[in-house]
């Protein structure tokens, strides 16, 4: 009889998963607990030729749907807990139905106070939904290596509500507004052009000390995440408006639609984008070539008709005389 046919029972020490852990971490986790490997327990799930299971093992492409009902034997949960916490089970299902499942790409290492909590000392990998950024409960930001304590910024925390609440609101185009949002606000922040914005940024930085990764071995950033913490805010209110399908539908116009509209459509842009962020202007630079390169400038015209609106001083003035009479 094969491992995978034998009869399982109930582990001695059951630990349950995180929500969203990747399932060759909880594996390790939960064979670690036990006092065997994580090759012998997944022998025992589902017929598995290969004995090694790493850390980070999470599509499980060999594995069948006889795991769900012997891991729920070995760990004393309902198959719809564990359906619930490990996007791995929900994925190996859907393999067999034809089912789409989305992958969750956002990994993140869990707040170590709140798993203090749950008597878990070690580290743990699981998967994030895209608006998680910082544990609420200890003023952790989660989303990258160092966890760096940002309680002392309550603005992060209502960004994050409103992050959540423009998830809600506009699921189909998330994915493609927060790449669109963060490269704006990174090309802001790197070419120094937008003053008022540049002020706020550097104060969150200053009450920002760098700080050596935590958790580099197991998550990598390219990026200095205080970056991303300065200007977090900002990202989730412009977010707010490249994921809103009425503001998307006027950045890319019909062929037929005349220049004058066109002019409106990224005053009108501009306009809503300084009333959010509540700032003066930013359009700093208008009557220069530069205000073309600008990425919101960019993003409202996706097709380079931009390019035709900055050609000369009579164009501007034509913008500027537009608006007033709007």
């Amino acid at each position: 009889m094969e491992p995978w046919e034998a009869p399982v029972r109930l582990l001695p020490l059951p630990l349950p998963p995180i929500h969203g852990e990747v399932f060759g971490w909880y594996l390790h986790r939960l064979a670690a607990a036990n006092n065997v490997t994580a090759g012998q327990l997944a022998k025992t799930l589902t017929p598995f030729k290969n004995a090694q299971v790493g850390k980070r093992t999470d599509t499980l492409w060999r594995w069948t749907p006889t795991v769900l009902p012997r891991l729920a034997i070995l760990t004393g949960l309902t198959p719809e807990t564990l359906r619930m916490l490990l996007p791995a089970i929900a994925r190996v299902e859907a393999r067999t139905t034809g089912e789409v499942v989305r992958y969750r790409r956002h990994l993140y290492i869990a707040c170590s106070h709140c798993m203090h909590r749950r008597g878990i000392t070690g580290p743990v990998l699981a998967h994030r939904p895209a608006d998680f950024q910082l544990c609420r409960r200890h003023g952790i930001w989660v989303d990258g290596n160092r966890h760096y304590r940002v309680g002392h910024l309550p603005e992060l925390v209502t960004a994050e509500h409103r992050h959540r609440r423009i998830a809600r609101r506009f699921p189909d185009t998330m994915e493609a507004a927060t790449k669109e949002a963060q490269h704006l606000v990174r090309s802001w922040l790197l070419n120094k052009k937008q003053p008022h914005l540049l002020s706020r940024w550097n104060d969150r930085l200053a009450q920002l000390p760098p700080k050596e990764a935590i958790y580099g071995n197991i998550i990598r950033r390219r990026v200095d995440e205080r970056e991303y913490i300065a200007t977090y805010p900002e990202f989730v209110t412009l977010l707010g408006i490249l994921a809103d399908p009425a503001w998307r539908a006027l950045r890319e116009p019909g062929r037929r639609t005349n220049l004058s509209q066109h002019r409106r459509t990224i005053d009108a842009v501009y306009t809503e984008a300084e009333h959010r962020l509540n700032v003066p202007t930013l359009r700093e630079k208008l009557r220069s070539h530069a205000f073309s390169n600008d990425p919101l400038f960019r993003w409202t015209d996706s097709l380079g008709r931009s390019l035709m609106l900055v050609t000369t001083p009579d164009d501007h003035d034509a913008l500027r005389d537009e608006s007033h009479q709007n």
